[in-house]
């Protein structure tokens, strides 16, 4: 078994995480990020590091705030994969994300729809994540909802305006994606009534 990931990596189960993509058999709810870099490289898996904590921190709240959409307080209960499967970092590629050209190919369409398919609803996080999304949602290869949202590395956060700290930037970041998510519950509702 992995220990990283409980269920995954048994005897012919179901693979477990590579350096862009965290599976997770039966989730409802999935992240996807722009590249795995340096941090990724070196522990094996996605969104590591600052950007990892992030993201821990940030589902502790969605959590609280929104059971249903994300079920789980930690990373474990969901995707979490990215728009661009190769390791970018300058020391190693001389940039640390891919062009969108490169990320809107087919094949690599084909590849982030495969590993997102059965979600219902889906955070792209940064630029690159949400051109592709974007891209699957009009070709018609993904069914679930999307909220798009600065991506959770500390520099982005950073710049978020209306807090004074990484604990009031991750609520307001919360906030965004959820507001995104409850728009079209509530247009439904407007509909029905």
């Amino acid at each position: 078994m992995n220990a990283w990931l409980p269920g995954l990596g048994a005897a012919g189960g179901p693979a477990g995480p590579s350096v862009h993509h965290q599976p997770c058999p039966g989730a409802c709810t999935g992240f996807v990020f722009i590249c795995p870099g340096r941090f990724e490289a070196q522990r094996g898996y996605p969104c590591a590091a600052g950007t990892g904590a992030n993201l821990a921190r940030a589902l502790q709240q969605l959590h609280a705030r929104d059971p249903r959409r994300f079920p789980q307080p930690h990373r474990h209960g969901y995707v979490v994969t990215n728009a661009w499967p190769q390791v970018e970092y300058p020391a190693l590629t001389g940039r640390s994300v891919p062009t969108v050209e490169e990320v809107l190919t087919e094949a690599n369409l084909q590849r982030l729809a495969t590993e997102l398919t059965g979600l219902r609803w889906v955070v792209a996080c940064g630029a690159q994540a949400h051109e592709a999304l974007r891209a699957l949602l009009a070709r018609g290869w993904l069914a679930a909802q999307v909220a798009y949202a600065r991506h959770l590395s500390q520099r982005a956060i950073n710049t978020l305006p209306g807090a004074s700290d990484t604990h009031g930037r991750i609520a307001l970041w919360c906030d965004a994606v959820l507001q995104q998510f409850a728009a079209p519950a509530e247009k439904e509702h407007e509909n029905m009534a």
